[in-house]
């Protein structure tokens, strides 16, 4: 009994990771169920699925099985091929990713006692983890590599600052893998780790090795296998343009510095990441510096989706905004023992302050989480109907062995096969058709125009039977298929 009470703060912490794994697996499951999962989710499933039945970090594209090296370089995919030996279901995936995220309560928790050595104040700065909206959306929004990077880089910057420099390698090694943009925060990383820790060899070659390798996926690797022979996300950055084979820098305009530190977009992106914070992160220097290159991307690109917190793109930043903030609070104890602040008024005001943190926090996440209770929450995205359910069960009479073309909300319940496209791709040539005509994606549930207006023509089709109509759910199989067993 005095070993648990001794422990309180570590079974809270437990309890925390627990109730948070819990309830984002239940929602991101519920979602899926749903059909309100899309592109991502079935490319990243398919890929660990393809892996794992022989076709090496692949998955299918417009015309067939392609690398997914033509997308992203997010290899810790192939490590993920063990999941489907547990079970095979790509609820699996949702379920691995929630745990993972709310483990990284763990070295936010460990660093915090090195640096601040209060358990009162640590444990609420892993709740306050937990309650980051950002890395709940991302939790929510499909299963991306990329957000197993928040976890991966608070542990990486743990086991530096301990010294702990086996565990410091394993952890850089696995963010890498994640996506190739992270290595640029590890780049940060290991410039901070000579500067600040002194540890100059292993922080300048933790640097040079993670540039290393951002180069090679993006300039070599990803460009062997795009169609266009560069990294997509090119295209989508501002100051940038591709023009026959070339890439061409654009130079910055006159007031760039405007675009970063004045745009109102710009400024309600920071606004948005640093107030579950209390902005806190911004004394955190130059810790928090981490994440630049990655908010510079972000703020860069011309898809809006990358400088909102309801996607996946916040991974590589939030690493750097729970380090900056336990930097800050500890610069903070710092500015008390100067002011000559007694030990007891010291506590006093550091847990006042850890209160308006967490009030902050939960403020914050109230009105900005993807959660139920949260007036921001797309809550049709949890609504699971009868029609659902009685498609997910026709869908699973489909053989493995047939091609499917497929909405974006229903492929990643058929993409365990070679060939499972995303519509418009063989839309009149893949064996199986399958037909949501709504948008789910952001769940106004607006009718898909193009989904919609298939389903009319293959229903008068010479090709094709409509084997199951169930509400806004169509499944159409092509006409003269017999035994898939002699494929």
């Amino acid at each position: 009994m005095k070993a648990i009470i001794n422990r309180w703060d570590i079974i809270l912490l437990g309890v925390l990771i627990f109730t948070y794994a819990f309830i984002l697996s239940y929602f991101s499951i519920l979602r899926h169920n749903a059909f309100a999962s899309n592109f991502d989710l079935a490319n990243m499933d398919q890929t660990i699925w393809d892996t794992l039945h022989g076709h090496f970090f692949s998955l299918t594209g417009p015309d067939g099985t392609i690398s997914r090296f033509s997308i992203h370089a997010d290899l810790i995919l192939v490590l993920l091929t063990p999941l489907y030996l547990i079970w095979d279901n790509v609820r699996i995936l949702l379920i691995f990713q929630s745990l993972t995220l709310a483990l990284g309560a763990i070295p936010t928790y460990f660093l915090s006692i090195k640096i601040l050595k209060n358990r009162v104040l640590s444990l609420i700065l892993a709740f306050v983890y937990l309650l980051n909206p950002g890395m709940q959306w991302t939790n929510i929004y499909d299963f991306h590599g990329v957000s197993l990077a928040i976890p991966f880089l608070i542990s990486a910057f743990y086991f530096a600052y301990t010294k702990k420099w086996k565990l410091f390698a394993l952890f850089v090694f696995l963010s890498l893998l994640t996506k190739e943009e992270i290595s640029l925060d590890l780049m940060m990383m290991g410039f901070i780790i000579a500067v600040m820790f002194r540890e100059w060899r292993i922080g300048i070659m933790t640097s040079i090795l993670s540039v290393s390798w951002g180069l090679l996926m993006v300039f070599v690797a990803i460009p062997h296998f795009s169609p266009d022979n560069l990294h997509w996300a090119f295209n989508s950055l501002y100051y940038f343009h591709y023009d026959k084979g070339i890439l061409k820098y654009i130079p910055w305009p006159s007031d760039v510095f405007g675009y970063f530190f004045t745009n109102p977009n710009s400024l309600n992106y920071y606004n948005l990441l640093l107030r579950p914070f209390t902005y806190i992160p911004i004394l955190g220097f130059p810790y928090v510096l981490i994440s630049l290159p990655e908010l510079a991307l972000n703020i860069m690109s011309k898809d809006s989706a990358m400088s909102s917190i309801h996607f996946h793109y916040v991974s590589g930043i939030v690493p750097s905004l729970v380090i900056g903030t336990i930097f800050a609070l500890s610069y903070i104890t710092w500015i008390f023992s100067k002011l000559k602040i007694t030990k007891k008024y010291k506590q006093i005001l550091l847990y006042l302050l850890a209160v308006v943190l967490l009030v902050v926090s939960v403020r914050f996440d109230y009105h900005y989480s993807p959660l139920p209770f949260s007036p921001s929450c797309w809550c049709l995205i949890y609504n699971v109907e009868p029609d659902d359910i009685a498609f997910e069960r026709v869908l699973q009479t489909i053989p493995p062995q047939a091609s499917v073309a497929a909405s974006g909300n229903i492929r990643p319940h058929v993409t365990h096969r070679i060939d499972a496209f995303n519509l418009p791709s063989k839309a009149l040539s893949a064996d199986f058709i399958a037909i949501l005509d709504q948008n789910r994606i952001i769940g106004n549930y607006n009718r898909e125009d193009f989904d919609y207006n298939l389903a009319k023509k293959l229903q008068s089709s010479i090709d094709y039977t409509l084997i199951s109509h169930i509400g806004h759910f169509y499944l159409f199989k092509k006409k003269g298929l017999k035994n898939y067993d002699s494929r």
